[in-house]
């Protein structure tokens, strides 16, 4: 029987940093999910053209468990699946501090076809409209709902029988050694050498260049900006009291973090 790993996180919260440890340091599967790379290429040809890779992601879910950035589906769905039903599958989900991450998905808003992006305010006032391959089956009051929303189908997931462990993007830039260390005890798995091994250089290079992309910027420059929170500047008054008004307190509470 076959391992592998399943990566969920929404945008912005280091998905291609953890893929990249575990490369470094497992030797052991990762599904990349979304369908195959031809149509996520074919794709890119076609600016806001979505509805291929949306189909190419229904049709490869049972060899792949779906987009990284979808909602997770419930343990039931997950089992019926082909490539649960041969292989071992654990299941690892990443989120990010709500506040941090509002302020990266509006500097890039991945998916969202603006005419003219809008100031953060009224971009917390705008509702989402999710791609059919998020696994969110209605549009969206506001961006703060789809982080509420995805989190939910997290703790669904950790309540489950489901082998699977719950990451936070601070967790991971401050102890990235300790998160190894927690997946390798937690889920025996094969390491590549006795030490660790870590990435520094910008995840985001690979990116398409269809979007202004900060890939000079290291671990070490995100590790600083998050972890001091430079990110709390970016903040007024008016934009926190527009978040907390439509945060989830359970959800906050399980992952730990502070309303502003």
């Amino acid at each position: 029987m076959t391992e592998y790993l399943k990566i969920y996180g929404e945008r912005n919260t280091c998905t291609r940093y953890l893929r990249r440890l575990i490369e470094l340091n497992f030797d052991v599967g990762v599904l990349e999910g979304g369908g195959n790379k031809f149509v996520q290429q074919l794709q890119e040809m076609l600016p806001g053209k979505e509805l291929v890779r949306d189909i190419s992601a229904y049709l490869s879910y049972p060899q792949d468990l779906g987009w990284k950035h979808s909602s997770v589906k419930n343990a039931q769905e997950i089992q019926k699946t082909t490539i649960f039903r041969h292989n071992k599958i654990i299941i690892l989900t990443l989120t990010k501090n709500p506040y941090s991450w509002l302020l990266s998905l509006h500097r890039r808003p991945y998916h969202q076809y603006y005419e003219k992006k809008p100031d953060f305010l009224t971009f917390l006032q705008t509702p989402w409209k999710p791609l059919h391959r998020e696994n969110v089956h209605s549009e969206l009051a506001n961006p703060v709902e789809l982080w509420n929303t995805k989190n939910k189908s997290y703790i669904e997931l950790h309540s489950s029988v489901l082998d699977s462990l719950r990451i936070t993007s601070e967790g991971l830039l401050q102890s990235p050694e300790i998160v190894i260390d927690q997946m390798a005890n937690s889920f025996s798995l094969t390491r590549k050498f006795s030490g660790f091994m870590n990435h520094d250089e910008s995840t985001k290079a690979q990116e398409s260049t269809s979007i202004t992309l900060d890939t000079e910027k290291d671990t070490s420059y995100y590790r600083d900006y998050y972890l001091n929170e430079i990110w709390k500047e970016k903040l007024t008054p008016a934009a926190i009291e527009t978040i907390n008004n439509s945060l989830d307190d359970t959800v906050m509470d399980y992952f730990e973090y502070e309303f502003l």
